[in-house]
């Protein structure tokens, strides 16, 4: 074959090329950091990579989803503290109020007490967080609970919206990890149906207390004990849901840290390792750059310069 002055030039230029390329690789992984920045980099680490990346984002969506999920269940469980202490305290003054020794004034006083209750236990079971009623189930549109009142604006009768106030709200927050971040309604006030009822419980009480009607009031006392295990029951749900999310949280964070972890191992670049690469990526173009000039007519070698 003969050897061309237009040969050696093409020759020379491709080497030319060749070579930085290479070093335009080489900057481009000093600047990132990343040994791998695009598919023909390595197409088999490039591929781990991508679903490692991916790895990271599920995980990252999980804890999203978990705060979401903790917030409405942190406030029902400050909600059933608030609903224990006013049971709590409801049946301490039918206690008080079965004493034979009261005339009907001291029972009128605790009846105003009880009714003023009722009325807190209504608003805690209409509690709306965020646009969520903590007691309304999957029902967004009407509160949980509805009052009929009298012609002095005193509640006479409580139910519960007809839509229902127990469907269960699920997130997921980790691999095959689910938590219910609500507590049905009737799991905490009762059905209204019920007689323990907290809300017609409330009102048999603040009646009996206003007629001073002792055998009344002391009907209702034992009926508190069903109200109190029923919020504690709810309220060992709450804390059991809580548990959940922060195991599943911690998993995560495991889960988080080894994905990244290969991730690093897979694409990111030995930069004391690329700079020295680079350094004798320079050299050698400068070297290769003399040599054409040697080859390759002084015309194409002004060319170049």
């Amino acid at each position: 074959m003969r050897v061309t002055r237009t040969l050696l030039t093409d020759r020379a230029l491709s080497a030319l090329r060749e070579s930085l390329g290479r070093m335009a690789k080489t900057q481009n992984q000093l600047g990132t950091a990343r040994r791998i920045n695009v598919l023909s980099d390595d197409p088999a680490d490039c591929s781990t990579a991508t679903r490692l990346t991916a790895r990271v984002a599920t995980l990252d969506q999980y804890d999203r989803q978990a705060t979401a999920a903790q917030a409405p269940l942190t406030a029902t469980n400050d909600l059933l503290d608030t609903l224990s202490g006013l049971s709590g305290r409801a049946q301490e003054l039918a206690v008080a109020g079965a004493n034979g020794g009261l005339g009907a004034g001291e029972r009128a006083g605790m009846a105003t007490e009880v009714n003023q209750i009722l009325e807190e236990v209504v608003g805690g079971g209409n509690t709306n967080e965020h646009g969520r009623d903590l007691l309304g189930g999957r029902e967004t549109r009407t509160a949980p609970l509805t009052v009929t009142r009298n012609v002095n604006g005193d509640i006479t009768a409580v139910t519960w919206n007809p839509r229902g106030v127990d469907g269960a709200i699920d997130a997921t927050v980790s691999d095959g990890v689910t938590a219910q971040t609500n507590v049905g309604g009737t799991a905490v006030l009762g059905a209204d149906t019920d007689p323990t009822f907290l809300p017609a419980l409330l009102i048999q009480l603040r009646d009996a207390l206003n007629t001073n009607n002792q055998a009344g009031v002391s009907a209702v006392i034992d009926q508190f004990q069903t109200v109190t295990a029923r919020l504690s029951s709810a309220q060992s749900v709450v804390g059991s849901q809580l548990q959940t999310i922060d195991r599943a949280t911690s998993a995560n964070d495991t889960a988080r840290t080894a994905a990244k972890a290969a991730l690093s191992a897979i694409a990111d670049a030995d930069v004391a390792k690329v700079a020295v690469d680079l350094s004798q990526q320079e050299a050698v173009y400068q070297a290769a750059l003399y040599a054409a000039s040697q080859a390759i007519q002084p015309s194409l070698l002004e060319f170049l310069k």
